[in-house]
């Protein structure tokens, strides 16, 4: 049975714990699964673990961050300086037993959780044959963006959880990225009850959730039916300012904060509530919006998150500009309109099968499979633009299976090719003609440096290049340095040889023509058929 170590924080609350503890009950029968969990911040896991999966600790305790906030606030100096000596041998610990977990690693697959981890496995995990695969949770700013981008550079796969973000990374690093979104362990037949005035919000109480803005519409829904209740589960560093809140628009008979509590818990308060809330500024995905979705609860959201935009696009409602008066009339209304609820109730229940772990792991099961095939070498497809470049698009179905490098000249049709294939896997020379003869010299000349560049950076194993004159250089670049050349002579060209195939010909691994007759024109060619 093959091996998958992922790297976590802690097995606390949260939607990257209840990931975890989803990715692991998926995979538990296929996989022989080992956690590497930095902190032990609880005697048990907050959510369930199969008993055959190993979870090895690097830390008994958590960090010490809130105690030096404490400390800092109540200007308690000594105690300050005291949190602050053992914060840092935490960290230095954390540090060192985490880069000693990753460099002992024996296992087929490695999965990450959080950047921190994922830039240590990138630099210390050497050992050959180890599948890297790091999940992201995070809706990336830019600065986010091009750290993870820097920190999964020796990864075979970047995991993301909605479309929007895929997008993003693919313009990056093209099909290193790839969206398998989130699901649930099972889909459940309890629909919630309709007829209930009761809200239910659940996350961390962080400024990105949004929940001052929620306390401030839930005093415009209680003006408008003193009925509507609203239940907040979670806690965090934005507890005390929206408890203040509370307190200061006279919401305690409308608002409860319950803190931290069980799954089976939550469960329960979302059966017995109306609607779901979500106010988050920033939210890739949302796990809890599956869950309030299982259960048939209808859910309003602003959509300026990206998670709210793409799962509520259909099934929810969504609220542009974060207008509060907007989004208390929209929960107003759908406590109150029997027929409303029914229907994005039933709306609901039909989306989450979507979002099932059978859907779920038949894509992730996939993904493994094809990283097992995954070739580790390192392949350069060059050639100059126009039907060139078109034929040696036609080969983008082998660009997944290998790490690769697009070459071409850099012309205005061409720009768009980074967007299509990401940044990191396209590269220009500079566009230039034999027609030309006297501007080509210098042109060519620069080109032989641009190319002796990108090959020194990429290091290809493998050069597979359609022609014609843009490739020469690289291709004789190639052969010095040990790279195997694989020319394939235009489909254009169906009785004459080619200035550049002439070339190559003579010191090609592998020469490939698409005319059987052009075998009498290369006899040492291998027919290959049309490319088209």
């Amino acid at each position: 049975m093959k091996k998958i170590t992922i790297l976590s924080l802690h097995l606390g609350v949260g939607g990257i714990e209840k990931y975890l503890s989803n990715l692991c009950k998926m995979l538990k029968n296929d996989y022989q699964i080992n956690l590497i969990i930095t902190y032990k911040i609880n005697e048990k896991p907050s959510f369930d673990f199969d008993k055959n999966i190993k979870i090895d600790y690097l830390i008994d305790g958590k960090s010490n961050k809130e105690e030096i906030k404490k400390y800092l606030k109540g200007k308690r100096i000594f105690l300050l300086i005291r949190e602050i000596f053992k914060a840092i041998k935490i960290l230095y610990m954390k540090r060192t037993r985490t880069i000693k977990a990753i460099k002992s690693l024996d296992c087929d697959y490695v999965i990450t959780t959080r950047t921190y981890e994922t830039k240590l496995v990138n630099k210390y995990l050497k050992k050959k044959g180890i599948i890297k695969i790091a999940t992201d949770h995070n809706y990336p700013t830019n600065k986010y963006k091009n750290k993870l981008i820097k920190s999964i550079s020796n990864y075979d796969k970047l995991v993301v959880v909605n479309d929007e973000i895929k997008d993003i990374y693919f313009k990056e690093i093209g099909y290193k990225v790839i969206c398998i979104n989130n699901f649930i362990d099972y889909i459940s037949p309890i629909v919630h009850n309709t007829k209930s005035k009761k809200l239910i919000a659940v996350g961390r109480f962080s400024k990105e959730k949004g929940f001052t803005d929620l306390i401030d519409i839930m005093s415009l829904i209680v003006k408008k039916d003193k009925n509507i209740t609203l239940t907040l589960v979670g806690d965090g560093e934005e507890y005390s300012n929206i408890s203040k809140k509370i307190e200061e628009l006279n919401l305690k008979e409308n608002v409860f904060l319950t803190g931290y509590l069980s799954q089976d818990k939550i469960e329960k308060l979302m059966i017995d509530s109306g609607a779901y809330l979500m106010t988050s500024y920033s939210e890739s995905f949302g796990l809890v919006i599956l869950d309030a979705m299982n259960y048939g609860l209808p859910i309003i959201a602003f959509d300026s998150a990206s998670g709210p935009r793409i799962l509520l696009k259909e099934t929810g409602i969504l609220i542009k500009h974060r207008n509060k008066e907007e989004y208390t009339n929209a929960v107003v209304d759908i406590l109150n309109d029997e027929s409303k609820m029914n229907e994005l109730s039933i709306k609901s229940k039909e989306k989450i099968v979507k979002y099932s772990m059978e859907n779920i792991r038949e894509e992730y099961m996939k993904l493994l499979n094809s990283l097992e095939c995954k070739s580790n070498k390192k392949v350069m497809f060059i050639s100059s633009t126009g039907g060139h470049l078109s034929e040696m698009l036609m080969l983008k179905k082998m660009f997944e299976k290998y790490e690769y490098l697009i070459i071409t000249e850099n012309t205005p049709t061409n720009v768009n090719l980074k967007n299509k294939f990401g940044k990191n896997n396209v590269g220009y020379l500079i566009y230039g003609t034999p027609k030309h003869k006297f501007k080509y010299i210098f042109k060519l000349t620069a080109n032989c440096f641009k190319s002796l560049y990108y090959y020194l950076k990429f290091k290809p194993g493998y050069i597979v290049t359609t022609g014609a004159h843009t490739a020469g250089p690289m291709c004789c670049i190639g052969k010095i340095f040990g790279s195997k050349i694989i020319f394939i002579e235009s489909f254009a060209n169906s009785e004459t040889r080619t200035k550049t195939g002439n070339i190559v010909y003579k010191f090609a691994d592998l020469f490939i023509v698409q005319w059987e007759d052009m075998i009498k024109v290369y006899p040492k060619a291998v027919y290959g058929g049309w490319i088209y």
